[in-house]
């Protein structure tokens, strides 16, 4: 395709490369997302090019030179890959105006970005950035920049630019100047790039920023030195300014005109989007933030805020949304307040508020206010100086759920402490006449009355808990005008306690009003489920009354809008037209996604079409998703549409128009359009934690992965995840609605637990697991680990002492595999090393050290280093490997008899042993080491074991028999266990937790005998373990070692009466050097070539295994066959390196035909010939 002379656009993504080498002569965009590509290179400039988007691939490294062959590119996509740095080079991309690089692991950025003086879009979220160059600050044309998920610790201080740095004074380009730039308009940036046109209110410009005359003129006098003295914090450095009569804050000395010339050319005058959620900011970012006055929207959510100083927020005179969720806030400075009259969202949620400011109903202008799971103490008497939702009759968003402690209540008689200004009534909230959503649960009300519901208002005031099931909830309006996503809860469904049904509606979002359609299936649902529920016959399960009650639903709807449209036709009333909703045109023209979940007992259904996705949380970090997204592009759903006479356009949509294939309504669609919905049952386990239920753009920002380590992560309050799962997902450019829900199904155990008790404890699985309730911690503190995804987990364990587990790990043929493929080895231990260090964080084990690939890992318990470990084993069987590994003979794929994937990518042998070692702090790296005799017989076990084994000891055997032995008794007596027992071990209460897992999902132990282990003077007795999911294993190695055994008592030898002391071994180990000669020569013979094949063997295996005997004739000759051959390989790379030297870590960069090669040396040969023979004439006697 690279020789096409005229292409310019090339849209590969989504395919199976995993490498490209090549150039174009005049492409413009080239997109390769979603390919499994670990090699990326362009051989020859490509000025032409000025799109560029490789996300979602496996890349660790992009070649130095290539930055300087793209010199034309203006937009770089490399999210999703695995980077750890950027190259400076970088730099060269002068043009560059969108430059998305999140979700990698980069640690730092190289100070060469302040050279991107194009520069208007910069994401970096979902990192490991613990700083920020102070070099950003000269990519003088930065709008947004998104730094959201990553490990800060403080926003760089502006600096004096390098020279040749834009801004330096010796490129000649004026700065721009604050408040004049203008935003830039990018074809396809995705979603990501929402902010440019997220809402109206950010289009805002020159405001006054006061509300009194004499504010206003301050304002603007003022406004022309904003970046002057927007240094200014304050009481945080009063020797830095002094104060007016008016408030106004002026420059006094030298030094603030040396930072106003020092921030002249800088992003203060461009930048308007600043993200940083999830980091580790402290209170002194606001120091740097203040010299950033044209900040439209400003995310702070989920830092280390405890006090925002007086004066900061008033120098964001164009402020439009504001987020300060998940901090420590007290307070608000309510001085800055009355001048942020622009500010029309303000995100308050999970911090320590008691109460707000008056001064925040003078914000006229705010629409969206959440201040959710606080510790509010609202006093509704106290108007003249608390806040009163009242004074702010533009609230369309208001949240107060999750103030366990908020009571709206009059204060004395209605007619003296509850009645403000003008006569109000100051306990209503009827006044709020544009309010679409009112959170009140876990409020207490108690007044006359609260907002009706509608289809354009929903009201909640129900608590957090669903029978005895903790719940939680969060949801968004985004830019649109009008509610269009309803939630329903229904607890003791048809009044039977073990009963309960919730689900969501996610209709489509219309300009006239509020989904009338969502209303409608909300209202209907629970009425026909329960009739569909009561007609089921005995062979029946609710998963037959969902697809009925979807069925029945979608009928229902279609007749009433036919009804609708038949009675403004005809303007006349039908019979059932008064229960019947009154759709408009909109309504009948739209449709509505749907997931409803009916848990009774322990058995959970769900069911689902559309896009609203659910996952089945485990307590071990895992998931499950239990719904299926209907997607038009996927296979059996584009042939049913073809079928019934619509089409998927290339984008991916049903008739060019609907993203979902499924749904209810959209008549006009059908029969394209069906509402026969998916269903699944799921019988709760011990394991199982909590269901997450979410609409479509929640899982269009946060990955699935991601949504669990931050579920669990506030697993000990759902109100407070789910909020944190909207927050993070808005952080990270979300602009349409969202609705997340949360149920924890593990509290079902409470219940269940007199119902069952363990009976026995074996090691198979077990039929009827004791079900157990482990108590949720208290919110974990900061974790100063330097990795943002470790961050959002448990900390780590603190090391163990003592008894101790210690695990070693270690990679099956890791160093062929790097031998062979090593820039896919780069992207596969990454890959490998996170799975790894995320388990141990969840399980709770302490990483001693590593050493390459392997693992050294302690455990304070012999049950949470074997629960690891079948963890490990499982997990690593659904990592998405690069292609490469998968092609190889130790990484390409294994199914059992029955199908099951019982190996695939990496394979990692584990051996575990239990004692105690000698326990010692390292004095250099701070962090436990452990010695002695226990140590070196755990590293022996591990390496009697193969890819994919865990061996054991016969010491570890004993503890785990005695373990399961101890806590049987205890689990049938009661005696403990009860989470009402305060004096219960923890120690023994993790223990038994993790036996009740392990027997759950079921374990098998195969005894292999004695080996003698290296530098051990008595043999030890070795166990093997397998999870009962992956037992197959054991058939599958015991066959492989049956058919290496027949084949090695086949095996040639040599003749009785040899004279040879050749051992035959090393005859084939020879064969096998001469081999991967001839394959490096081969590979040197191909330009464009990055990697070494490995030599194909099947012929020599195949000769080595023949049998019989071998004659001495016969081995003398193959050797010095094997001689020759190897010093013709010898002689030919000689040859090459004398032409054309090897360069240490550059060899494949001088491949070419070995033509090319004696060509040259014949022309050199010729040119030293004549050179002699010119100097034996010249010395010749005349």
């Amino acid at each position: 395709m690279s020789q096409l002379p005229h292409l310019e656009t090339l849209l590969v993504g989504h395919n199976s490369i995993s490498a490209f080498e090549g150039s174009f002569a005049k492409i413009k965009v080239l997109y390769l997302n979603h390919n499994p590509v670990t090699r990326f290179g362009i051989n020859a400039s490509v000025p032409s090019l000025s799109t560029l988007n490789i996300a979602s691939a496996k890349l660790a490294q992009l070649p130095d030179d290539l930055f300087q062959k793209l010199s034309g590119l203006t937009k770089l996509i490399l999210d999703k890959n695995h980077f750890v740095s950027l190259s400076p080079h970088v730099g060269k991309l002068t043009r560059l105006e969108h430059l998305s690089i999140a979700k990698n692991l980069l640690d730092r950025l190289p100070p060469e970005i302040g050279h991107l003086g194009e520069l208007r879009y910069l994401d970096v979220r979902e990192n490991n950035l613990n700083q920020l160059p102070s070099e950003i600050w000269y990519t003088r044309k930065l709008e947004t920049l998104n730094v959201s998920s990553n490990v800060l610790a403080d926003f760089p201080k502006p600096m004096a630019p390098a020279p040749g740095m834009p801004g330096d004074g010796t490129s000649g380009t004026q700065p721009p100047t604050p408040g004049l730039s203008t935003s830039a308009s990018f074809d396809e940036l995705g979603k990501l790039e929402g902010f440019a046109t997220r809402r109206p209110s950010q289009a805002s410009g020159m405001l006054s920023v006061g509300s009194s005359p004499s504010s206003v003129t301050s304002g603007l006098a003022s406004r022309k030195e904003s970046t002057v003295s927007a240094y200014a914090m304050g009481a945080r450095k009063p020797s830095l300014m002094r104060t007016t009569t008016e408030g106004v804050l002026t420059p006094v000395s030298r030094k603030d005109s040396t930072l106003s010339n020092r921030i002249a050319s800088t992003f203060a005058g461009s930048l308007r989007h600043l993200l940083l959620a999830d980091n580790r900011l402290s209170d002194d970012v606001f120091d740097e933030l203040a010299l950033l006055p044209e900040l439209r929207i400003v995310n702070l959510s989920y830092n280390e805020l405890y006090d925002i100083p007086p004066r900061t927020i008033r120098r964001w005179q164009h402020l439009t949304e504001l987020y300060l969720s998940g901090n420590d806030l007290t307070s608000l400075p309510s001085e800055d307040l009355e001048e942020v009259t622009s500010l029309k969202v303000l995100h308050i949620n999970s911090n320590k508020f008691q109460v707000l400011p008056a001064e925040l109903g003078k914000v006229t202008k705010l629409a969206i206010l959440d201040v959710g799971s606080n510790m509010l103490k609202y006093n509704v008497s106290n108007w003249p100086y608390d806040w009163n939702w009242n004074w702010n009759r533009n609230l369309k968003y208001l949240n107060l759920s999750g103030n366990k402690r908020l009571e709206i209540k009059p204060s004395g008689s209605y007619q003296a402490g509850a009645i403000g200004r003008d006569g109000k009534d100051l306990t209503d909230f009827t006044t709020l006449k544009n309010l679409r959503i009112l959170g009140l649960m876990d409020v207490t009300l108690m007044i006359r009355s609260v907002p009706d519901q509608a289809a354009d208002r929903r009201v909640r005031t129900s608590g957090s808990l669903i029978g005895n099931m903790a719940y939680g909830m969060a949801d968004s309006l985004g830019r649109n005008e009008h509610l269009s996503t309803i939630d329903m809860v229904v607890p003791r469904y048809r009044g039977h306690e073990d009963e309960a049904l919730l689900g969501m509606f996610d209709g489509q979002a219309l300009s006239s009003g509020g989904s009338k359609v969502a209303k409608f299936l909300q209202e209907r649902f629970t009425f026909h489920f329960g009739e569909e529920l009561d007609k089921l016959r005995p062979q029946e399960t609710p998963a037959d009354a969902f697809r009925r009650t979807y069925l029945t639903l979608n009928k229902e709807l279609s007749t009433t809008a036919s009804q609708s449209m038949d009675a403004k036709e005809h303007a006349v009333s039908h019979r059932n037209s008064i229960a019947a909703p009154d759709l408009g045109e909109e309504d009948l023209k739209s449709g509505s996604v749907a997931t409803v979940m009916f848990l009774r007992g322990m058995e959970l259904f769900v069911s689902n079409v559309g896009d609203a996705q659910a996952l089945l949380i485990h307590s071990e970090g895992g998931f499950k998703v239990i719904t299926r997204k209907h997607d038009p592009a996927e296979p059996s759903e584009r042939q049913r549409i073809r079928e019934a006479g619509g089409f998927v356009s290339r984008q991916g949509k049903l008739n060019d128009v609907l993203e979902v294939s499924r749904a209810f309504g959209y008549i006009q669609m059908s029969p394209s359009v069906i509402a026969a919905p998916h269903v699944s049952q799921i019988t709760i386990r011990e394991s199982d934690e909590m269901v997450l239920m979410a609409s479509r753009e929640l899982w269009d920002y946060l990955t699935p992965d991601f949504a669990v380590d931050v579920a669990r992560s506030e697993r000990g309050d759902l109100m407070r995840a789910a909020q944190k799962l909207r927050d993070l997902a808005i952080a990270f450019g979300a602009t349409s609605k969202i609705m997340v829900m949360m149920i924890g199904v593990s509290d079902l155990r409470k219940r269940e637990r007199a119902r069952f008790r363990t009976h026995s404890m074996s090691m198979g699985p077990s039929g009827s697991p004791d079900e157990y309730f482990a108590a949720r911690r208290g919110k974990r503190g900061r974790d100063a680990v330097g990795d943002s995804k470790l961050a959002r987990l448990d900390q780590e364990v603190d090391a163990p002492v003592g008894d101790v587990s210690l695990v070693f790990t270690d990679i099956k043929s890791s160093t062929l595999l790097w031998e062979t493929y090593p820039i896919a080895m780069r992207s596969a231990i990454k890959m490998h090393n996170e799975v790894m260090r995320r388990h141990l964080r969840i399980i709770g084990g302490y990483e001693v050290k590593t050493e390459g690939d392997a693992f050294m890992v302690a455990f304070p318990t012999v049950t949470s280093a074997l629960l690891w470990c079948f963890t490990i084993q499982s997990q690593l069987l659904d990592v998405q490997w690069p292609q490469e590994i998968l092609s190889s003979v130790n990484g390409q794929e294994v199914q059992d008899s029955d199908g099951n994937v019982i190996f695939r990518g990496l394979s990692v042998r584990m051996g575990i042993h239990w004692g105690q070692p000698v326990c010692e702090v390292d004095p250099v790296t701070k962090r436990m080491d452990y010695f002695g005799p226990m140590v070196n017989r755990a590293a022996r076990i591990s390496a009697v074991a193969d890819g994919g084994q865990i061996t054991v000891s016969s010491d570890y055997i004993a503890e785990i028999q005695r373990l399961l032995e101890t806590h049987i008794e205890s689990d049938r007596s009661g005696s403990t266990g009860s989470d009402d027992t305060l004096n219960d071990d923890m120690l023994s209460h993790t223990i038994r937790r993790e036996l009740r897992t392990l027997s759950s999902q079921g374990f098998e132990v195969k005894d292999i005998g004695q080996r003698s282990l290296k530098g051990l003077e008595n043999p030890e007795h070795i166990y093997l373990m397998y999870p009962h999911s992956l037992a197959s294993r054991l058939v599958v190695q015991q066959q492989r070692a049956d058919a290496e055994a027949a084949s090695n008592s086949n095996a040639g030898t040599k003749t009785r009466d040899s004279q040879l002391t050749i051992d035959t071994e090393d005859v084939w180990e020879l064969w096998n050097i001469s081999l991967r000669l001839e394959m490096l020569c081969s590979t040197l013979e191909c330009p464009g070539t990055t990697e070494l094949k490995a030599p194909e063997t099947a012929l020599l295996e195949r000769m080595k295994n023949r049998g019989g005997e071998i004659t001495d004739r016969f081995l003398i000759n193959f050797v010095e066959h094997q001689v020759s051959r190897i010093e013709s390989c010898i002689t030919s790379l000689a040859v090459r390196n004398l032409i054309r030297p090897f360069r240490p870590g550059r060899l494949f960069e001088q491949a070419c035909p070995m033509a090319d090669i004696l060509s040259e040396l014949t022309s050199q040969l010729a040119e030293l010939k004549a050179f002699k023979e010119q100097a034996d004439f010249a010395m010749a006697p005349s």
